[in-house]
């Protein structure tokens, strides 16, 4: 049955007026259907603008991602590609930070074992020079060294 609209509120089947809150169930729906209908898609509506909100600010926060809300701005797709793309830089970026950090602190281990090392040696050789003079002995290319 074709169903037009003759003024607001009516709606015109055959020759007939219907009333405009029967409308829908010309259209094959129980009533109270259209305003479940209408909820559905407002939440509908609420979820995308959400979703729509989210894409925007990863495209503020996205090296290179210039979506502007215009219609020259980048695509949904795009954005999103660009924050995944983005993600594994960053975690690639974390991973070689790491790998430095650790080998910083590996260097800076030696350094100390090395200091260590050095101290150990500067008291042996004073140890070695305090019995060489008991024994009035010179090292050989120390005479004129105090």
């Amino acid at each position: 049955m074709d169903v037009a609209l003759a003024q607001p509120g009516c709606l015109i089947a055959g020759l007939t007026t219907v009333p405009a809150d029967e409308g829908p169930r010309l259209q094959g729906l129980a009533p109270g259907e259209g305003e479940v209908h209408a909820h559905q898609r407002a939440l509908e509506r609420r979820r995308r603008d959400k979703i729509n909100n989210w894409i925007v600010q990863l495209s503020k926060i996205i090296p290179d991602c210039n979506a502007d809300n215009s219609k020259t701005g980048a695509s949904k797709g795009g954005i999103l590609s660009k924050a995944c793309d983005y993600i594994r830089e960053l975690r690639q970026t974390n991973q070689r930070m790491q790998e430095t950090f650790k080998e910083a602190e590996r260097l800076q281990m030696d350094n100390e074992l090395l200091r260590q090392q050095i101290e150990e040696l500067k008291n042996e050789n004073a140890v070695l020079r305090a019995q060489l003079q008991q024994h009035n002995l010179e090292m050989v290319g120390e005479s004129t060294r105090q």
